[in-house]
């Protein structure tokens, strides 16, 4: 089966992937990644440093339907790339539709019938990619690092994710009790330095790098750009946030999510805008409610412009946090948790607290947790109940569905037991299961 691998570049990924081409399970056309021998450099790619022959036309039956769905992810989620910052509306669309272009051709020239990443796309031309791919019912295994130890889940379209109707085969996983009211610092978490670092100290460090790293590099426009908003984010955050909360009053706890990030460009959908979700909320709750609005502790100056602030602060009810108020505290003393698809609405239900979900998140159909949709109200989340034994059912039916290795090598610490031999062997078993299926 002619094959697209996207990522799968280090060392036991790298061997998996060419053992199950020796073995006759894919057949290689083309690899994206950071490996000399990949045919394409992921990094060029990823900043739009790859040559590009003349304009083919190929797909353009599809541009239209392609456009409409993919564009507004696409400047999303590009606009993380360094090399891009400042850039305009209209080189955004010439980017857009020189990947079309460039992808189109690259799947028709090798007759691609299957592409496998090792994350999901958040780049924006790797979410292109994925989009076009659909469309020309391309085959696909994207896969995505539980925060199981060892554990990847894995669909075939990322309209799937949290449903996983399309992740077919199962891998065996001791049953799991769920261990209700422990407050769990997750491991990405955990001895984390809260982000206050000097905008010049920043600025000099992004000076470096734009001085001498030729892959990647922002514009000198970009630079300027990226201490000014430094400069905004640290006024307007010192400015307006609550160093402690007021436990007299109801509030709703909604912790934001770091950006530019995959949890939100790729899984939250239009609520990658978390200020659009605050919003929908801020029309449920009572006017006497404040809504608790957290600043991720992770978070730097991106996607905190001035008028996210002055947007923030027209919702009357809402109050800004700092990165400092402790989280389990927040969750203990609220009514309810609203998030786009953070790891706090799991957190929550150990703690007994229902949460609203706007994205696609890995426990959104678990007991005690509601989809946000156009009609909801305060009273069908006020008697939403927990079933504490259909959540540990909920939870090992999603074990279920993920599958043996790490496919994202942040996530090693999250495994004690972790070494290249076997992550290799996980892989390759894994992958030769889903494939054939």
């Amino acid at each position: 089966m002619n094959t697209l691998i996207y990522g799968m570049h280090w060392k036991s990924q790298t061997k998996a992937i060419r053992e199950l081409e020796a073995d006759g399970v894919i057949d290689i056309k083309v690899w994206i990644g950071k490996n000399r021998d990949n045919s394409i450099n992921i990094g060029k790619l990823r900043r739009v440093r790859v040559e590009k022959e003349p304009y083919s036309g190929i797909n353009s039956d599809i541009y239209d339907e392609v456009y409409q769905e993919a564009f507004t992810t696409f400047l999303d989620m590009f606009a993380r790339n360094p090399s891009q910052y400042a850039i305009t509306h209209q080189e955004a669309i010439n980017l857009y539709n020189y990947f079309f272009d460039y992808f189109s051709k690259l799947l028709y020239d090798n007759r691609i019938k299957l592409m496998i990443f090792y994350m999901f796309p958040h780049f924006g031309s790797d979410y292109l990619l994925t989009v076009i791919a659909k469309k020309l019912n391309i085959k696909m295994i994207l896969m995505y690092q539980s925060l199981i130890p060892n554990r990847f889940q894995f669909v075939t379209d990322l309209d799937d994710y949290g449903n996983f109707k399309t992740s077919l085969p199962t891998f065996k996983y001791p049953y799991q009790k769920v261990e209700f009211g422990a407050n769990r610092v997750q491991f990405y978490m955990k001895n984390i330095k809260l982000k206050y670092r000097s905008c010049n100290y920043t600025l000099l460090q992004k000076l470096r790098r734009y001085i001498f790293r030729s892959v990647g590099r922002m514009t000198f426009l970009g630079l300027i750009k990226s201490h000014i908003d430094c400069l905004k984010f640290k006024y307007y955050y010192n400015k307006i946030k609550y160093d402690s909360i007021d436990t007299t009053k109801k509030y709703v706890y909604f912790p934001l999510q770091m950006q530019p990030e995959m949890t939100t460009s790729t899984l939250g959908g239009v609520y990658s805008d978390q200020i659009l979700a605050i919003e929908k909320i801020s029309n449920i709750i009572p006017k006497d409610w404040i809504i608790y609005v957290k600043e991720n502790p992770k978070q730097l100056e991106g996607y905190r412009g001035e008028y996210f602030f002055k947007r923030l602060l027209l919702i009357k009810n809402v109050k800004y946090l700092s990165k400092e108020v402790n989280s389990f505290d927040l969750i203990d003393g609220c009514e309810f948790i609203a998030t786009i698809t953070g790891t706090v609405g799991w957190e929550g239900l150990l703690a007994n607290k229902v949460t609203v979900v706007f994205g696609k998140a890995w426990y959104q159909n678990f007991s005690g947790i509601i989809k946000y949709h156009k009609d909801l109200t305060l009273k069908e989340i006020l008697d939403t109940k927990i079933d504490k034994s259909k959540v540990e059912r909920d939870y090992n039916n999603y074990i279920s569905h993920t599958a043996n290795g790490i496919v994202d090598r942040g996530y090693i610490a999250n495994f004690k037991g972790y070494s290249d031999e076997d992550n290799t062997k996980y892989l390759k078993e894994s992958l030769t299961k889903i494939i054939k299926f």
